[in-house]
């Protein structure tokens, strides 16, 4: 072999080993890449999390998004493994029988803001005024612990009342048909069940109760603990996504509307009723000083499901909520 021809071998080894070690690399950083899966029911107040992974706002995690329809499904979807986070509210997470709930809640996504609430009939004036009457409301849904919240504040609880276990859409559909006094639902079968019954009003919805209806990411207690950076991973991508709505609020609602199989305006009427919180609004609410802190409103949520024996395995927000999160933005 002549000298020229020994050099062309080695630098055609040269490149072969170069891109041998650079695949190789390429590679091993794929599987490095962790994965997770994010559980929820189908609900459009979670669309930004679908604008976030249109978008790639995730980055180097690859987040999936998958739909659980029942609360329950969720929890043992969590305890298998099968998930790594789902979405709750207080109330949701805490309305549980038996076990303690899983997860560690790190970030705030949205507040219901008029979208849940209480129709009555224009006489009643109070949770008071309805004692002993028909009021109905399916159990695990916000309108239910808006409820129980409301009875609460007048010294009662649902054994005051005639309380009616029915779907959200047959409860309004009930109310309108007079066969109850009063429903607790969410819209649009809210406003519809005061529209059509004549003399009815709502008489509290979610706009009058701040930071009451807030939907928490939980993440399974072990990767809140050894992987902190995944969890700022998706708290990133959902405020990049919230930022970036704001300053594209078509193209964004075109997108979210795709993921829920909605129209444009339909998602545009959906979010009137609530609000997808920001990286100032997560500070302020994981603050524990502030009023209608997320601390406070979680263990508020716990008391009151104690007292109507929805749920028999109390937690605290000190064991279930983190601020480690948020505070990585400081």
């Amino acid at each position: 072999m002549s000298k020229k021809s020994g050099i062309i071998v080695l630098m055609l080894i040269g490149i072969l080993l170069t891109f041998y070690f650079w695949n190789k690399a390429r590679s091993n950083s794929r599987e490095e890449v962790d994965k997770i899966k994010i559980g929820m029911v189908t609900f459009p107040g979670y669309a930004p999390l679908y604008l976030a992974e249109e978008k790639g706002f995730f980055e180097n995690v690859d987040v999936q998004l998958v739909r659980i329809e029942a609360i329950g499904d969720l929890r043992s979807a969590m305890n298998s493994g099968n998930i790594d986070m789902y979405i709750a509210t207080p109330d949701i997470f805490q309305s549980t029988q038996t076990q303690e709930p899983p997860g560690t809640g790190f970030l705030a996504i949205d507040e219901s803001f008029g979208a849940d609430g209480i129709a009555v009939t224009k006489d009643v004036n109070s949770m008071a005024d309805l004692k002993g009457k028909k009021l109905g409301a399916e159990p695990g849904f916000p309108p239910y612990f808006i409820l129980q919240y409301m009875l609460n504040e007048d010294g009662m609880t649902l054994s005051d009342i005639d309380f009616k276990d029915i779907s959200s859409q047959d409860a309004g559909n009930a109310f309108v048909a007079k066969q109850l006094d009063a429903v607790g639902t969410y819209e649009p079968y809210l406003s519809k069940s005061v529209e059509l019954r004549e003399n009815s009003k709502i008489l509290i919805s979610s706009s009058d109760l701040k930071g009451l209806i807030v939907d928490i990411i939980f993440a399974n207690d072990d990767l809140a603990k050894n992987k902190p950076e995944v969890l700022k991973a998706v708290a990133d991508g959902w405020f990049k996504a919230v930022e970036y709505y704001e300053s594209n609020k078509d193209e964004s609602m075109l997108i979210m509307a795709n993921a829920f199989g909605v129209s444009k305006e339909e998602m545009i009427e959906i979010k009137s009723g609530l609000s997808w919180l920001n990286l100032d609004e997560n500070k302020n609410l994981f603050k524990k000083s502030n009023a209608h802190n997320i601390y406070t409103t979680f263990n508020l949520v716990g008391d009151i499901l104690e007292k109507n024996n929805s749920n028999d395995a109390r937690v605290d927000a000190a064991d279930k909520l983190t601020t480690n999160i948020i505070k990585l933005y400081e």
